[in-house]
């Protein structure tokens, strides 16, 4: 990935509200007008779409105190996993790539969370 490479985070967004975005960049520790001009920054920024749109799809409330967490772990886990996404020349793949471990981690979440309470 480039730096200065301009894609549109909105086309992965899902329409997710521009207030939950603020509201979970918050929660992990991301300053988001700072974040969605740097190649890192839009992958985290990626990945906490892809986290708020699961909670949606989920019907679940992203910020509940047992939930929040989740913004910071992912945000941990794509800086870690920087080094081997920047060798990725097309940005909107790795883009959708962070969106989706997003998503997965909140699915992943909910198993923890309820449904692996209900089958036990």
């Amino acid at each position: 990935m480039q730096e200065g490479e301009e894609t549109s985070l909105y086309s992965i967004s899902g329409g997710i509200p521009l207030q939950e975005l603020l509201s979970a960049a918050k929660e992990a520790g991301l300053d988001l007008p700072k974040e969605r001009t740097r190649p890192l920054g839009r992958i985290l920024l990626a990945g906490l779409l892809g986290a708020l749109r699961g909670f949606a799809e989920r019907g679940l409330s992203p910020f509940l105190p047992t939930h929040k967490y989740i913004f910071a772990e992912i945000v941990s886990d794509l800086t870690e996993a920087y080094s081997i996404l920047s060798q990725e020349s097309d940005e909107k793949m790795i883009l959708q790539a962070a969106c989706d471990f997003g998503i997965k981690k909140v699915y992943h979440l909910e198993w923890k969370l309820y449904s692996s309470n209900d089958l036990f």
